[in-house]
């Protein structure tokens, strides 16, 4: 009788290792090649901090409240001159979205407002929000015209109250590429 539940053990020990071998998670690689490539920034850096204004509790008390729209600045420079117009989507991965399509506040300190997450805008003063819920999120504006070399779009972001903001920091993060299809 010993053997048998040892040996019982060893099969669901195997069927179980198999069943996490099988879901184990898996990495997506995903790229572009294309004759056109482009030094992009935002705010002329690569990597950049948007300041957004400080703004009160009370403006932010309501589930869906915004404030503090401030527009961030794509740039594209050292493009190829092309023989037409073309259009670049800004693609945005967010880190930390809300069911609500927004980047929620990944501040790390105990001063961290609660309730209140960061959403960006297709237009710097204002626009559409983007909706950031299904992953990388092409979002149109960038043209380079033309026979031009570099051009610019505006985004923006803002707050958004998650429901009944608190006071305290706000910290978000997004990840951008660009799409010249």
């Amino acid at each position: 009788m010993k053997l048998n539940h040892v040996l019982l053990a060893g099969v669901i020990s195997t069927v179980a290792f198999s069943t996490v071998a099988t879901a184990a998670p898996q990495i997506i690689f995903k790229g572009e090649v294309s004759g056109q490539t482009c030094t992009a920034s935002i705010n002329g850096e690569t990597d950049t901090i948007v300041l957004l204004p400080t703004v009160s509790t009370e403006l932010l008390a309501n589930t869906g409240s915004t404030g503090g729209i401030t527009p961030f600045r794509v740039t594209i420079k050292d493009c190829e001159p092309d023989s037409a117009d073309l259009a670049i989507n800004t693609n945005f991965l967010g880190r930390n979205v809300t069911t609500n399509g927004t980047l929620g506040n990944t501040a790390d300190t105990a001063n961290a407002a609660k309730n209140v997450s960061i959403q960006l805008m297709t237009s710097g003063n204002g626009g559409t929000a983007i909706n950031l819920s299904a992953g990388v999120t092409a979002v149109p504006g960038l043209v380079l015209k033309k026979d031009e070399t570099s051009t610019s779009y505006d985004f923006g972001a803002r707050y958004y109250s998650e429901g009944g903001a608190t006071a305290g920091e706000v910290t978000s993060l997004a990840e951008y590429t660009l799409s010249y299809f």
